[in-house]
């Protein structure tokens, strides 16, 4: 179930930083969240977190039905491959990159994506 978000930054600040749901997901696991008007996919890699629009380029099939190979996401519906670092695509049949965002967690363990470092 998707989660939807409150922005930290408030109004009139520049919004920045948006909460992204808890910091609950295991290895791998990948979970839809709703930040700032934004769909958006957020997963957990080893110790990291990391948030990308929800949508494959080739063929707008949802990034969240498919798998994350270290730090890369593969789509489920033709196997097109893009970067969680950059969101470049790797592999085809996409070629245009999703929009990537630094993730963190915060002390009390909530996940927030700093939208400030949204890559496309």
């Amino acid at each position: 179930m998707p989660v939807e978000s409150e922005s930290t930054g408030g109004e009139g600040t520049g919004l920045t930083s948006v909460d992204l749901g808890p910091a609950d997901l295991a290895d791998g696991e990948l979970r839809e969240a709703t930040a700032a008007g934004l769909s958006l996919v957020v997963a957990r890699t080893g110790d990291n977190y990391v948030a990308f629009e929800t949508w494959c380029t080739h063929d707008e099939c949802p990034l969240s039905d498919g798998w994350l190979e270290g730090e890369a996401i593969r789509c489920a519906c033709h196997g097109a491959l893009f970067s969680l670092v950059d969101g470049s695509a790797l592999e085809g049949p996409a070629i245009d990159p999703i929009a990537v965002v630094t993730a963190s967690v915060t002390t009390d363990r909530r996940v927030v994506a700093d939208l400030s470092t949204l890559r496309s």
